[in-house]
């Protein structure tokens, strides 16, 4: 298999698509190839690189567990399946000619970028760099975060090596901080009558029998 070179991800803001412009695109990969659809589903309801992805073998799928095994580097995990990628890495009928050696074996990462570059200048977004494959895996691990889930599963789910990398996606999971708030904003139990008044009724000078006001030492009258 030829080698790739891995480009480094941005720093700042991760870029991930809205699900209208995820339909848009889609629609347009379609109309060019529906290996490429297929692909592109896969892609972004698991959030694999595009090379796990074209790696994989039909022994990887595990159907009756519905989960996936993915391995790149010595390392290896298992995600489960939504119901689009069951429907995308379905095991074609036996045909007369020679069936490919995993769901996207026919594909190589050339023809499915001039496929995405072609479906994207159409839907308007040519103009956008980061709109490249790779944003099918943001927009899984962003999905993932604004969904709820917590970020050491995130990191399970992408295949990440260490949590930092999950990191990036941690600024979506606003909803996080809410329970921050409701914790400030607990009513807090009403002061005791006694120490109210002390806190609000200003100190009385002390008096001596005769009713002198003693101050520092020294007595006048009231």
């Amino acid at each position: 298999m030829p080698e790739f070179r891995r480009q480094k991800e941005r720093a700042g803001r991760i870029r991930f698509l809205e699900r209208d412009e995820e339909a848009r695109l889609f629609v347009a990969i379609r109309s060019r190839s529906e290996d490429a659809y297929r692909l592109s589903v896969f892609l972004v309801d698991t959030g694999c690189r595009l090379g796990e992805a074209l790696g994989l073998i039909w022994n990887d799928i595990q159907e009756h567990r519905g989960s996936l095994w993915i391995t790149k580097s010595g390392r290896s995990r298992t995600i489960p399946m939504t119901e689009r990628v069951k429907e995308v890495v379905k095991l074609p009928p036996k045909t007369e000619g020679r069936r490919p050696k995993g769901p996207f074996a026919m594909l190589t990462q050339a023809q499915y970028r001039a496929i995405w570059n072609e479906a994207k200048a159409e839907v308007g977004l040519g103009a956008d760099e980061q709109v490249v494959p790779h944003i099918l895996r943001h927009t899984c691990a962003s999905r993932l975060v604004q969904g709820g889930i917590d970020i050491r599963r995130v990191q399970m789910w992408l295949g990440h090596q260490t949590l930092s990398m999950t990191m990036r996606y941690a600024h979506l999971a606003t909803n996080d901080l809410d329970g921050c708030v409701m914790v400030l904003d607990k009513p807090r139990p009403p002061q005791a009558p006694a120490l109210a008044s002390l806190l609000t009724t200003p100190a009385k000078a002390p008096r001596n029998e005769s009713g002198v006001v003693e101050v520092r030492g020294k007595s006048s009258k009231p």
